[in-house]
Formats: C-alpha cells, structure tokens, sequence
C-alpha cells in the first residue's frame, strides 16, 4: 500500500511510503498518473517551493554576509592554489611543493573555474557558491521526500525537521545542518555534496519505480544509460567534494537498493554496474589525490573524538522523536530505505567508536536526517484539523518550536546583537564568527609567507592567498613529520627562550616575509629587520621581516 491524497490521510502507522520493487506508480484510484507538462511542473506553485522560497531570503543575505568560520581559509586558500596552477598546484596552506591533496576535490576545482571565469577571488567565489549549496540543499531534500511520499506537506515540514530537530545544544561542524551550523558552511564542500546526495537519492528510487504516484520510467537504453552515467558522475563528485558524506551517501544507495534487489531483471543489473563502473574508472582518474590509498590520519581522528562524547545533547530531540517514526516504517515495511539507511550508518558510527577512527563520527548527520525525514513523512500523514489532537504531532510541534529557539542565534550573523533584548542576547546560543584579515590586504600579497600563531590566524590567513609556516588542518598529502617540525618550529619563535638568533634562523628557514602577533603572543620583535607596519582592530600587529 502507498500514501495516497485522500482528504482524510491514515494515521501514522498504518500506511506505508513506497512501492515494493517493481510496482509501477499509480494513482488514488489505480490508474497511471498523467504525465504533465515540462513548463506547468517548473512554474507550478507548491507548498514546499513557497516554503523555499522563504528559506532563501534569508540564506541569500547570508551567503553575502558569509560569516567567517574556521574552514572557510582553508577552502579558499584551496581555491586560490587550483586557480594559479590548475595542472599541478602547491600545498593548500604551506609553502610545499604541490604533492595532490584531498582538499583538491570536485567542488575546489569548480570552485576555481568559476574564479577565474568570473575574476573573483576565491573568498568572493565563494558567496557565488553558497547560494548554489543553499538551492541544492532545499531542491534535493524536497526531491528527495517526494521520492517518498506524495503527502504535499511531508517535504515542508522535512525542511524545517532538517534544520530545526536536533537537540538542546549546537553542534557546529561541517555536514552538520542545524540551522546554526548549516548557516555558517553555505560554502562549504559538505554543504554541497548534501545537496547532490538528496538528488542522487532520489534519482536512485526513480530508476528503481519506487516514487508513489510517478509512472515508471522509459526501460530505453537511450534513456536509461544517461541516467546511470550521470548518477555515477555524481556519486564520484559527493565521495571526493566531502568524503563524510560519501560514506552516508553510499549506505543510502545501499539502504534504497536492498529493497528492490528481487525485482531486478539482468539488464538492471548491468545498469547498476555500469553506474559502478563510472565511480570507479573517475576516482581511479582524478589526478589530485588517490581516494583509495587515502588512509586515516591520528591527528584527524584526535580531532574528532569530541564527537563522541554527548551526542544527545545535540540530537536528543531528533531521536526521541524520530526513532519512533521509524519504527512504524519499520513495522510496514521491513525493507524501507529511511530505516535500512539508518541502520548502515549507525553501523559505520559505531565503527568508528569501536576502532579509535572518530572521524567516522562525522557519518552522525546522516542518522539524524534519516530521523528527521521519518518524523516528517509521519507527520504528515496526519491531517491539519487533526494536528493539535493527536500526541505525536504534539511533540513534533513543540520540539520544532523549541528548535528553532535553540538555533535563533543565527539572526545575530546579520543583525548585531546591540539591536535586540539583553534577555535575549544572553540567553541565546550562538557562534560568534571570527572578524578577517582584510586589512592585511594593503600590504601582502599573494604567496607571502606569515609566521604566526593561534587558531584563528592559522586557519584565516591562506584564504587571502598566503603562505604560514604551521599548518592551520591537517594534510594526508603532507608527511606528519613536516607538520610536526613546522608546528614546533612556530611554538621556539614565539617561546619567550627564543634569541633573536634562532628567529633569524627560522626566519631564513622558511623564507618568512611577514609576522602577525596577536597580544596574548608576548613582546613584539623589535631592532634592525623587524617593522611594525600596522596593528589590526584586535590588536594584532603586522611586521615586515627585512633581512638587516
């Protein structure tokens, strides 16, 4: 049984989503859809698309507003390097020669394209590419949900459960898409490769005639192939932009395909392998970085151990609500993707616990998304004259008010906070973004080696197209022992032991034209070779390094 447009929709529990592998889409009454017109779906007015339509006049501001976060300077120094050497680009951060890396994904080199189509540079590129990320982000999920379901309401209410049913507290990562956090990465690669998984997720339950109420599609092979090449492509682009996400994708594809594998004649299965097949020969292809031998780095996995540690607080709300929607899917159907999907991920999450590879832990969101979809899909089923009276869609209400409580301080990335109630101010989470580097712009330029300390520094400074002598991430590309040396070597100039000698040597050492020093940093170098040219807002100054 399907979910139908009856006027008085079943309660939760009591129909199922999709159909079984091979069961053409029908309508109410049995009978195939009617195909409609290109241009009348395209200019039709829904729900969902009004709900959008809202949702991007505030994330348009926002991708021009951009509020700085710490991957920003990474993504855009990444930029800067493929668009001053497409072929054969240096290191994203630090002064080594080009040795691929897996920051040289899909997404930075498209990324650089349209930096040097357009003459923008790479941090400028980027609110072009947050707006593209944010209608990703809302057309795949809705895609995605129709895929699902024909309920009109269930993609609106997935869009606010995505940004809005999460927990008491804010996680703020990348792929990580409560509201808060989702705002501060519109342009980020994890913010993109979401986007292009709800599509590939919903082309998958198309190719399969798993979309109620959507008549099957052509078994031509001139339509067919094209589909397949295109997912393929496409899989490759989310599993190198964001390989997080490429681990929930995957489990996805499974989850959706075990649930048709009976109904699949050989020339699917050729299909299917075929779009395997393209995976495979472009990731063997890509000349940036070898996904395969890729490996796992300690510093990446000490850098998500956290992740572990109260992970209720950020996605109680989803999983108090959202298990038991899917257990009623469950009930239902015991192939259903949304559960299938859930369960692989969390398999892949508990591995990571397991084995000391915490970096798994960033598989999280694809738990809560599938929680988050179920709840709304459920919801859904449950008519609006109804809505108040039943306990579930109780809960679901007043966890989403509360929701977006929790995530309201996002409001302060484009309004100050000096325009709103104290009472609200303080009580009220929030990330406060990093102030930039821009003035810095006046006297450096691009490849100027900065030696510098402290996080906000590190991880800012190569977005402007500068060089630092520690590494603000971690690299797989670049051997642990040069980070290492490097970092070291960042920590005896700024020791307070440190003689002018030993500066110069490091000074020599990695070339340094430049010094930042922020106050918490100690006495200012001073004497021949060292000019403070200005000081920053924060009270950080700027040295030129002359050789005396």
């Amino acid at each position: 049984m399907t979910d139908t447009a009856a006027s008085s929709p079943p309660a939760p529990g009591t129909s199922a989503d999709v159909h079984p592998a091979g069961e053409s889409a029908a309508g109410g009454d049995g009978s195939a859809v009617p195909p409609q017109s290109f241009l009348r779906r395209l200019f039709r007015i829904t729900p969902y698309r009004v709900t959008g339509f809202i949702f991007m006049l505030v994330l348009v501001p926002m991708a021009a507003r951009l509020p700085w976060s710490g991957d920003i300077g990474q993504h855009a120094s990444t930029i800067w390097r493929l668009r001053e050497n497409l072929s054969h680009p240096t290191s994203p951060m630090i002064d080594v020669p080009g040795n691929g890396s897996p920051y040289f994904s899909p997404y930075q080199v498209f990324g650089a394209l349209v930096s040097l189509a357009t003459g923008l540079v790479p941090l400028k590129t980027l609110h072009l590419l947050a707006v593209m990320n944010s209608l990703l982000i809302i057309t795949g999920l809705g895609a995605f949900v129709r895929a699902l379901t024909p309920r009109r309401w269930a993609p609106v209410l997935a869009l606010f459960c995505y940004f809005f049913l999460w927990g008491v507290d804010v996680s703020v990562w990348s792929g990580y898409e409560s509201w808060l956090s989702f705002c501060l990465g519109l342009s980020y690669p994890s913010a993109f490769a979401a986007g292009l998984m709800f599509w590939i997720w919903a082309g998958t339950l198309r190719l399969l005639g798993r979309v109620p109420e959507r008549a099957p599609l052509s078994d031509s092979l001139a339509v067919r192939v094209p589909l397949h090449l295109v997912l393929g492509l496409g899989l490759f682009v989310v599993l190198l932009s964001h390989p997080f996400t490429g681990i929930v994708i995957c489990m996805g594809m499974a989850g959706i395909m075990i649930g048709s594998l009976r109904g699949l004649a050989l020339r699917n299965w050729l299909l299917w392998a075929f779009s395997a097949l393209v995976v495979l020969v472009a990731v063997l292809a890509w000349p940036y970085w070898d996904l395969l031998n890729q490996g796992q780095s300690a510093a990446l996995d000490a850098m998500h151990r956290g992740l572990y540690s109260h992970p209720l607080n950020w996605f109680g709300f989803a999983v108090v609500i959202g298990l038991p929607a899917l257990v009623m899917r469950f009930r239902r159907n015991k192939l259903d993707p949304l559960v299938l999907t859930f369960l692989l991920v969390a398999a892949a999450v508990g591995y990571g616990w397991v084995s000391g590879h915490y970096s798994f832990g960033r598989a999280y969101p694809g738990l809560i998304a599938m929680l988050q979809i179920a709840t709304a899909i459920e919801a859904a089923n449950v008519p609006w004259k109804q809505w108040f009276k039943r306990e579930y869609t109780v809960l679901v209400s007043v966890a989403l008010v509360f929701g977006m409580w929790v995530q309201a301080g996002t409001v302060f990335y484009l309004i100050p906070k000096s325009d709103f109630p104290k009472g609200m101010v303080d009580n009220v989470q929030t990330w406060n973004p990093w102030p930039g580097y821009q003035w810095t712009a006046k006297y450096l330029k691009y490849g100027d080696i900065v030696m510098t300390t402290g996080e906000r520094p590190l991880a800012q400074l190569p977005a402007y197209g500068y060089f630092t002598v520690q590494a603000g991430y971690p690299d797989p590309a670049v051997a642990q022992s040069v980070l290492d040396e490097r970092s070291h070597d960042t920590w005896v100039f700024f020791s307070k032991e440190a003689t002018d000698d030993t500066k110069w040597q490091l000074i020599d050492k990695y070339h340094v034209g430049w010094v930042i020093i922020r106050p918490e940093d100690g006495v200012v170098p001073t004497g021949p070779g060292f000019q403070v040219v200005t000081t920053s807002p924060q009270g950080e100054d700027l040295i030129k390094v002359t050789k005396p």
